[in-house]
């Protein structure tokens, strides 16, 4: 698994949903736990879907463990495309930018999208520097090309 580093906005993003999902998990733990009695059918089913809710918490607060041991973006040059950085991308068959934050959905921001270190576009991104033309492969086999025009953050 490659280990990209994390600036330090998308470190606190992170650490602010790790804390989110931390406050659901003891939450949905409180849900799971057995009513005094027998109850009925409908109060065991409550029990159960409580049990698979914390599993999918604790998988998404085990990805986030893992994403926060990356070391500091700081090392390397604010001018290269990292983990956390916002990027702005002109493609090649639009006269407009568009902006990208490179991470997971829990960096996601309002009116901006993210892209994912391990998708196409965001493995490529991965190392560049503005005025870099990058070219990957779709999932339909088309081959894109995007021009990086700057990176913030």
């Amino acid at each position: 698994m490659i280990m990209p580093s994390l600036s330090s906005t998308a470190r606190v993003a992170l650490l602010a949903r790790l804390e989110d999902l931390q406050a659901q998990r003891a939450q949905v733990a409180i849900e799971a736990i057995p009513a005094s009695g027998a109850g009925d059918a409908a109060d065991h089913a409550g029990n159960v879907e409580a049990l698979v809710r914390l599993g999918e918490l604790d998988a998404r607060i085990a990805t986030l463990q893992v994403q926060l041991q990356a070391p500091d973006a700081e090392m390397l040059p604010a001018s290269v495309a990292q983990v956390g950085s916002l990027v702005t991308l002109r493609f090649d068959d639009d006269e407009d930018t568009q902006d990208f934050v490179i991470g997971s959905v829990e960096q996601a921001g309002a009116g901006v999208e993210v892209v994912t270190p391990s998708s196409p576009l965001g493995a490529v991104l991965l190392g560049a520097q503005p005025g870099d033309r990058l070219s990957y492969k779709v999932a339909s086999g088309a081959l894109l090309t995007v021009t990086l025009v700057a990176i913030a953050g």
